[in-house]
């Protein structure tokens, strides 16, 4: 290896021991984690609008073959060179660059990785703040009674706030730095109450509503076939949901995967993992859809305002909807906080590798992403018109270039390094147990499929937008 990549990074073949008590403790608090980093509040308002516009039954079944082809080969190409590089993303992409004997510069990679995860957490961080404050409102039973306009007129009032938004947004980021500064063996026994806990809360959602008339109209809704709804547009859609709702190119599981247990089957890993996420963008549904669809001039929608307007105005009307609403916004900010606190980790543990107590690395993660959620703050009020790139604010620019630069570029990346420029035994080694035709699918897949479909969905898209 050249001396520019020894000087700059540290390969920890072999961890010490206090090193590794403070990094990723067994299998499950591994897959809860990367669940949670996984599953955002983007599957419980967008998730369901787009299986019930685009054909139902026909959308979430393309929507599971595109995971397959797209996110889960793209997903273990990050597990894979985590398992590999065992250490933060500038490190592991570094050591599988040796491995590959490739630049020492691919390391650069790795910090994609990490402004990635940090450009979007301040919205995560933001908008689970919008949960607290919608959950303090359920809490002081204000939404009994009140109508579809009061609610809109309540949630416009509430984005006018900057006070109260940001206070909810420091709230959020102040117990991501204590979650992430107690150390990964806290983190872990977190994570493994909060993410389980959410599916709970969301099983027991789903029960307590199936008595509802339009219980049975939200199953339609989502799971009968109507391919006449379905078009190549729908296909494009699923392509990308089911690259963007995994968290591909976050670092998260990059990050955490040099410190799996031995023997770990990288394949059941992923395949958890995206069975999870699924089922709890399913379980958002059917919470959602039968709440939303007893409002008859208001049909669902896709984005925040059926979270924030809509189901207020529904609890408000129901006679145990006090309790309901309760629940569900416990969810909501569940969800935010399990996102959230995985996401600081791959910028951490870059600090914890320069030398830096872990403490003061969360810290100075923290900081970063709260200074970074006082612009998002002010997107939805103060800056909503101030443009910066190509008509978009401040919020919309980091979450455009964080899903539709950062991460398919990142993925992009790691299917051309595991799948043409890594040796094959390498790559093979790391799979361990999995059997061997599995294993020739996923590099069939990552070379070829990936690749050509991150193309297609992200990157044509995004060069016909900077040059014509």
């Amino acid at each position: 290896m050249s001396e520019t990549l020894e000087s700059t990074v540290s390969f920890p073949s072999d961890m010490p021991s206090d090193a590794q008590e403070q990094r990723w403790l067994g299998y499950w608090p591994f897959v809860w984690g990367a669940t949670g980093a996984a599953v955002s509040l983007i599957n419980l308002w967008r998730f369901p609008y787009l299986v019930g516009e685009h054909g139902g039954g026909l959308f979430l079944l393309v929507y599971l073959l595109c995971v397959i082809i797209l996110a889960v080969p793209i997903m273990l190409a990050e597990l894979l060179i985590g398992r590999l590089g065992r250490g933060n993303p500038v490190i592991a992409v570094a050591s599988v660059a040796q491995l590959a004997g490739i630049s020492s510069w691919w390391r650069l990679i790795g910090y994609l990785v990490i402004a990635a995860s940090l450009l979007i957490l301040p919205i995560y961080s933001v908008m689970g703040g919008w949960g607290l404050e919608f959950l303090s409102m359920a809490m002081e039973h204000r939404f009994e009674g009140i109508s579809f306009a009061s609610s809109r007129a309540d949630f416009d009032r509430f984005l006018l706030d900057q006070t109260t938004m940001l206070g909810w947004h420091s709230v959020m980021m102040l117990a991501a730095v204590v979650l992430v500064a107690a150390g990964i063996r806290v983190l872990a026994w977190v994570l493994k109450i909060l993410v389980p806990a959410m599916f709970i809360i969301m099983l027991a959602l789903v029960y307590q509503l199936s008595s509802l008339d339009d219980f049975s109209r939200a199953l339609e809704w989502m799971f009968v076939f109507r391919p006449e709804d379905f078009t190549w547009t729908s296909v494009l859609l699923a392509l990308g949901h089911g690259f963007l709702t995994l968290g591909v190119g976050l670092g998260v599981i990059m990050t955490y995967s040099g410190y799996l247990p031995k023997g770990s089957q990288m394949g059941r890993l992923v395949l958890r993992i995206s069975v999870l996420d699924l089922l709890l963008a399913v379980l958002a549904g059917l919470v959602a859809l039968p709440l939303l669809m007893s409002i008859p001039e208001q049909a669902p929608a896709a984005g925040p305002e059926s979270l924030f307007v809509s189901l207020p105005a529904v609890f408000g009307s129901m006679p145990e909807g006090t309790s309901l609403a309760n629940w569900f916004y416990i969810a909501v900010v569940a969800v935010a906080l399990s996102s959230i606190v995985p996401l600081m980790e791959p910028l951490v543990a870059h600090m914890q590798d320069r030398g830096w107590p872990r403490y003061q690395g969360a810290i100075f993660a923290g900081t970063v992403c709260w200074t970074l959620g006082l612009g998002v703050v002010m997107s939805f009020n103060q800056w909503q018109q101030v443009e910066l790139l190509d008509g978009l604010n401040f919020s919309q620019m980091l979450d455009y270039v964080t899903a539709n630069v950062l991460m398919p570029i990142v993925g992009l990346t790691m299917a051309v390094i595991v799948g043409w420029l890594l040796p094959v035994e390498n790559a093979r080694e790391a799979f361990q147990q999995d059997s061997k035709w599995r294993f020739q699918a996923w590099l069939l897949l990552l070379k070829y499929g990936a690749p050509i479909l991150i193309y297609a969905i992200f990157i044509m898209p995004m060069l016909q937008n900077w040059l014509l």
